[in-house]
């Protein structure tokens, strides 16, 4: 920013804006207003957004990303007034963490991929742009890791060492260092790449001993833990949970390792020897995310939770911990669509060429792993079905169809084994498409159908096929049997009839199937049918397991 057309004294609100830290919190707001007021006299719109990052940034680490995305927006207006490219990068890198912590990975990456484009173009201005391109290749490889897509992780890892060099004297370098290794340890073993795995847990050990940091542990102790898991050498195992342990432990959680964060209360959630372990850390995490509107991170909290509730049978918690999660769930599909809206005002989509612009809005409506319609598409074309239903009289049909035991495959047989079966159950889903039958993922291992026109033997004749296509897929591609838990809910729209009343009779439905047994379906009209629905086995695997209310 040409700091020459100001007073020294505003010259030095500036700077204290640049050089400002968490800790500062209401002082930098205090600056942030006190400079907008010169700014508006002024007309200065580079130094209003300047104002607006920061206050942003003050929300942002409050928790509220409504608020941080409203200033943000008012940051890209001004910056791409003024044609600030470093405001305009710093806002678009802090839009794509609020759309994370939202839950919203689509928007996120294509803000990340926006500010990568800006900064690449103007890195030889100023040093901040390597930063923001070290940050925004690190964050957009961990989206592709969280989405199994592992390739395109290593790829985005691998890209940042470019950028490496140019901060190397900087004290932010050897946590950003020490967290590359981390990811790539992570991809690569999730890869099979044992070779380059192996050679960077080495470089991460060589370069811990040379440069002691107790903020490296979490990124130290992860990278060795799924090191460990690939190579079948649990001893140390007790020893690197300890210490992740102790690190949170110590400390209040202030929004910092999350992914780390999770990693930990995922291993602790599924053994009984860490469950004082793991009420400890989840606490401090509802703590940290109470009174905030980080949806993304509670939908993630709530599902470890729901994972600990299934393995100590602890059913009365596990269905209120149930009715959080879908609460969550809604709040991050509203934000999405809040966000998408932004985007599309502020045109930050400008600024990528036609092939990128159009991969990442194909993104934005399919499923990364299984290229199926995404939740969004889903809550797009389920209104315009039940329109069509209830216009024309005809039955209308959601079926929630889960895998069971996803969980078991992924730990028995590796993430990578557990996203081929999800990729081989979306190719049978797609051929069963028609124009009265729609097919998305709709979460993690759940995905739904929409019927339209269809009667109830029409429906158990159609999900029988699909559970019987895909056992036979799955045999022929010598992949881990699994099976389905199905919830339907189907009947012509009335007036009062809603979208919801479906999803969430069709998801009780579900859930009733999943306690009933392995490859069950239950189908019912309404919620008070539930009491006394029975289940049907639609898989020619699906064994009945006794009830454990």
């Amino acid at each position: 920013m040409d700091l020459s057309k100001y007073s020294q004294d505003i010259i030095k609100k500036i700077d204290s804006l640049e050089e400002t830290k968490k800790e500062a919190l209401e002082s930098t707001l205090r600056v942030c207003n006190e400079l907008l007021q010169v700014a508006r006299r002024r007309s200065d719109k580079s130094l209003s957004s300047l104002c607006n990052y920061y206050i942003a940034r003050y929300y942002y680490n409050r928790g509220n990303c409504s608020e941080c995305v409203r200033y943000l927006k008012k940051t890209i207006k001004d910056a791409t007034e003024s044609d600030s490219k470093l405001e305009l990068c710093r806002a678009v890198t802090l839009l794509a963490s609020a759309f994370t912590r939202q839950g919203n990975k689509s928007n996120a990456m294509q803000c990340l991929a926006t500010a990568i484009r800006i900064s690449e173009e103007n890195i030889e201005k100023h040093k901040e742009f390597a930063h923001i391109l070290i940050r925004s290749y690190m964050d957009l490889s961990d989206i592709c890791y969280n989405i199994g897509n592992y390739n395109e992780g290593v790829k985005f890892q691998i890209a940042t060492e470019r950028f490496f060099y140019l901060i190397n004297r900087e004290n932010f370098y050897p946590l950003y260092y020490v967290r590359h290794l981390c990811s790539l340890v992570r991809c690569y073993v999730l890869l099979g790449d044992t070779t380059n795995a192996g050679d960077i847990i080495t470089q991460m050990d060589n370069y811990i001993q040379e440069n002691k940091n107790i903020s490296f542990e979490p990124y130290v102790s992860v990278a060795h833990i799924v090191w460990n898991e690939f190579t079948g050498d649990h001893k140390w195992d007790d020893a690197y949970i300890g210490k992740l342990n102790s690190y949170f432990s110590s400390k209040n959680f202030k929004g910092d390792y999350v992914s780390e964060y999770f990693f930990i209360l995922n291993i602790l959630a599924e053994n009984e020897s860490y469950v004082d372990y793991f009420k400890n850390l989840s606490v401090k995490m509802e703590n940290f995310l109470n009174y905030t509107d980080l949806y993304g991170f509670k939908q993630e909290l709530s599902n470890v939770k729901l994972y600990f509730y299934e393995n100590s049978q602890n059913n009365s918690r596990k269905f209120e911990e149930l009715e959080k999660f879908r609460e969550y769930s809604n709040a991050a599909f509203h934000a999405q669509n809040r966000a998408m809206s932004l985007l599309i005002e502020v045109d930050v989509m400008d600024f990528l060429d036609y092939d990128f612009r159009a991969a990442l809005e194909k993104r934005t409506v399919e499923d990364d792993l299984t290229g199926l319609p995404n939740r969004k598409s889903f809550n797009d074309m389920a209104d315009r079905f039940f329109e069509r239903c209830l216009a024309k009289q005809m039955t209308f049909g959601i079926a929630m169809l889960d895998i069971d035991n996803v969980k078991r495959i992924n730990d028995m047989y590796g993430y990578a084994i557990g996203d081929r079966c999800l990729v081989e159950f979306s190719n049978v889903l797609k051929r069963y498409v028609s124009e009265h039958l729609y097919a998305a993922r709709y979460d993690g291992s759940e995905f739904v159908l929409l019927f339209e026109d269809y009667s109830d033997d029409e429906v158990i004749d159609r999900l029988r096929s699909i559970n019987d296509d895909i056992l036979k897929a799955i045999r022929v591609q010598q992949l881990p049997e699994f099976t389905l838990s199905q919830g339907i809910c189907t009947h012509k729209p009335e007036d009062y009839n809603r979208i919801w009343d479906y999803t969430s009779c069709a998801n009780l439905a579900l859930d009733k199937a999943r306690l009933t047994g392995t490859g069950q379906a239950v189908l019912v009209h309404n919620n008070q049918e539930l009491g006394t629905a029975k289940s049907v086995t639609l898989n020619v695997a699906g064994k009945v397991f006794i009830d454990r209310r």
